[in-house]
């Protein structure tokens, strides 16, 4: 798995997934719930390596850092400050096993993780960052322009297995 600089049409694509977005939100229409019934802003591509009943995991398409994880929450809430300290648990319990998954499989040596749910209507997720040897340390991985995601496929499927026999322990 590694990241590329966007082409003109990929960037063309990622303006389009932010004219959706953004449609939806001047609607009122919670663009997270909308996917999770039509699959339209972020179709699945084989990126989805993790779900239950509370959450989707999957790695992000246009990432800022290799492996940049989305973990959103089935249930709509508008921020952090809405969510349920059980989900929160949850979250938690997840995020732990696909940072430890980071660490191995990608050799992360650190993992930052953030939420940041703002506009008009949104839809509780949180991002994992991980920052490999040599990458600049600091807040850079939440700035840095998106690249498309590559060659992830295998990957996928490591984390799939992995993660089943993480949370199944």
């Amino acid at each position: 798995m590694y990241v590329k600089p966007l082409t003109q049409v990929e960037k063309n694509d990622l303006m389009g997934r932010g004219k959706k977005i953004r449609d939806l939100q001047d609607k009122g229409i919670c663009f997270g719930c909308y996917n999770f019934t039509s699959g339209d802003i972020f179709p699945d591509d084989g990126l989805i390596f993790y779900e239950d009943d509370k959450v989707r995991c999957q790695f992000e398409k246009y990432p800022r850092a290799t492996g940049q994880t989305i973990i959103v929450s089935r249930e709509h809430y508008e921020d952090i400050s809405e969510m349920p300290l059980e989900l929160g648990t949850h979250i938690l319990k997840i995020s732990d096993a696909i940072i430890k998954l980071h660490k191995e499989i990608l050799q992360a040596k650190k993992v930052y993780m953030c939420t940041i749910c703002d506009g008009k209507r949104n839809h509780l997720h949180f991002q994992l960052l991980p920052r490999l040897e040599g990458e600049q340390i600091g807040y850079g991985h939440f700035v840095r322009e998106e690249g498309i995601l590559m060659d992830y496929h295998q990957d996928v499927d490591i984390y799939k297995k992995r993660m089943k026999e993480i949370i199944d322990e």
